[in-house]
């Protein structure tokens, strides 16, 4: 089924940045245990909880920072029926989603896979932490390999310099002391924690709604909304890494490190983002629990 949402022009944009991966000093091919690494530590990145990612990527960057990896995450594996290329295979894999689009079936496998570079990972977590000091002359080494970027896009050096100058600190949760444990049943995969939706929006005092609907992708209408923001609603997509943010009948999209999957009967979402929409603050699985701060 044909997704609204995303275009041709978007699928040749995302080929492109495909190719593009693959830069002069770049290694691919890691060994099973940093692929391992690197993953834990894109998931940790990914859900807010970076000091967990700066330990799992750090020695990998201090001993080979130009490893790259790539996979296939598992909810990959339940949307696409049929022989899946190795994560490597870039020729393929534009091939294999130029012509699922060609076919009608929307499937961005260009998107779906998943790359992980040690260098990008500890520059990111130094600075979403506040470590501006050590973060500047890793998004230097990167500038230097890779350019700056498109030019309408704040160059981090750039934002390590101005928040070093200004004294910034990005704001901390509260102390662990003050967390509470969550009645709340919850799931691994890929790192990532995973939460049943409506479940998990009941705890959180977020309103949810689930229907059939073939004619969006994924086959069910998702809805998310939040009772002190009536003009928003998200809508998410089974097996699609995207949610759509409508505000006041304007909608954007924006991705999601996960995507939301069906099994018996249940849909299953990414705690972190459900956290963020409910204004939590900082949250951790400590105990076999999900403990989150107080707003």
């Amino acid at each position: 089924m044909k997704c609204s949402w995303i275009t041709k022009v978007n699928v040749v944009v995302l080929s492109l940045w495909v190719m593009m991966t693959l830069g002069n000093g770049q290694k691919f091919k890691a060994t099973q245990e940093i692929t391992e690494r690197l993953k834990k530590a894109y998931a940790y990145y990914c859900q807010g909880q970076y000091e967990q990612a700066l330990n799992s990527a750090l020695p990998i960057y201090q001993k080979d920072p130009d490893i790259w990896v790539a996979w296939w995450p598992k909810w990959v594996y339940r949307v696409v029926k049929g022989p899946i290329p190795d994560p490597y295979q870039k020729s393929e894999i534009m091939r294999l989603t130029v012509k699922s689009y060609e076919e009608g079936r929307s499937l961005n496998l260009s998107a779906y896979r998943k790359t992980a570079n040690a260098r990008q990972l500890v520059a990111d977590s130094y600075f979403a932490l506040g470590r501006f000091q050590e973060a500047l002359p890793i998004y230097e080494e990167i500038e230097q390999l890779f350019g700056k970027g498109p030019a309408l896009l704040p160059g981090k050096s750039r934002m390590c310099r101005r928040y070093i100058a200004q004294g910034y600190r990005p704001p901390q949760p509260p102390p662990k002391n003050t967390w509470r444990p969550l009645p709340l049943r919850f799931r691994e995969e890929d790192y990532f924690i995973l939460v049943p939706l409506e479940e998990a929006c009941k705890v959180l005092g977020l309103g949810c709604s689930i229907a059939p609907n073939t004619k969006v992708a994924g086959g069910k209408g998702i809805r998310v909304t939040k009772p002190d923001a009536p003009n928003i609603t998200w809508r998410l997509f089974l097996g699609h890494p995207i949610v759509e943010r409508l505000e006041n009948g304007k909608g954007h999209t924006e991705g999601i490190a996960y995507a939301p999957f069906e099994e018996d009967g249940k849909v299953w979402v990414p705690f972190y983002w459900l956290a963020r929409q409910a204004g939590i603050r900082g949250w951790e699985v400590r105990n076999g629990k999900i403990y989150v701060a107080p707003k």
